[in-house]
């Protein structure tokens, strides 16, 4: 065989070599990609145990991926409207006037963003539908709490009654309705200038409260009257349906 057509030989074994290199970086790299893709659009499922841990859980094995250590009673806790923060609200044991406390958690590594103080005994928490805020409801200084939660900051306390334990925004984001189990009363915030409104008395020791997404009413559970009030926030009418026991929570 002549030098010409060894060269040509070589020439052509060289560009199939490197053609199939060429090919395994590439899936190499869309191999590292993807796997990159998966770990960022994971998604997991976060559960309270005990007095100070939560545990994370991945949505697809349901293994648990991690257990968080609060600092402090964790009281609730949600996900942020983009999933990537996780948001704890916090009693402070350790504090005898029973302020508490958020933690804001990145969802990917657990790293702990921010420390927020809020009012004292916090119980719940929930995002607005526009995503910009989150409120708090604080049991013992008898306020909400509203957050920028962009900056992780407070911006006001809105004044409710007296143990406010559970609230509800309405659809449009109009109204924030608050259960205030240390007077019988419904708060009515109107969010767009975050001041309390009206009260409506319900009945006794409001527990929990939903909004009926059938007709807008306002539903509420009564738990020492055995029996959920039905309420019409424009005229104030409630019709009360009784139960066989105590009701503590509500869904609708």
């Amino acid at each position: 065989m002549t030098h010409q057509k060894w060269f040509k030989v070589f020439f052509i074994l060289f560009l199939v070599v490197l053609f199939l290199s060429s090919g395994f970086i590439i899936m190499q790299y869309k191999s590292s990609s993807m796997a990159k893709d998966l770990e960022e659009y994971r998604s997991y499922y976060f559960v309270i145990t005990g007095d100070k841990t939560i545990c994370k859980i991945d949505t697809v094995t349901n293994q648990i991926i991690s257990k968080i250590n609060v600092d402090g009673k964790p009281e609730d806790i949600q996900i942020s409207p983009d999933g990537k923060i996780l948001v704890v609200v916090a009693s402070n044991s350790k504090d005898e006037d029973g302020t508490g406390f958020l933690l804001f958690y990145q969802i990917k590594d657990d790293k702990l963003l921010k420390k927020l103080e809020v009012g004292k005994h916090p119980s719940k928490i929930s995002f607005t539908p526009d995503k910009k805020y989150a409120l708090v409801a604080n049991k013992e200084s008898n306020d909400i709490s509203l957050i920028d939660f962009q900056n992780y900051t407070i911006l006001q306390s809105i004044a409710v009654g007296r143990k406010p334990k559970n609230f509800c925004i309405s659809y449009d984001g109009r109204y924030c309705y608050v259960a205030n189990t240390g007077e019988d009363t419904l708060s009515v915030v109107d969010m767009r200038s975050f001041k309390s409104i009206k009260k409506i008395r319900v009945g006794r020791y409001p527990t929990d409260v939903t909004i009926d997404k059938a007709n807008g009413n306002v539903m509420v559970t009564l738990s020492r009257e055995k029996a959920v009030a039905l309420v019409n926030p424009n005229t104030e009418n409630i019709e009360k349906v009784d139960l066989d026991d105590k009701p503590t929570k509500i869904y609708n």
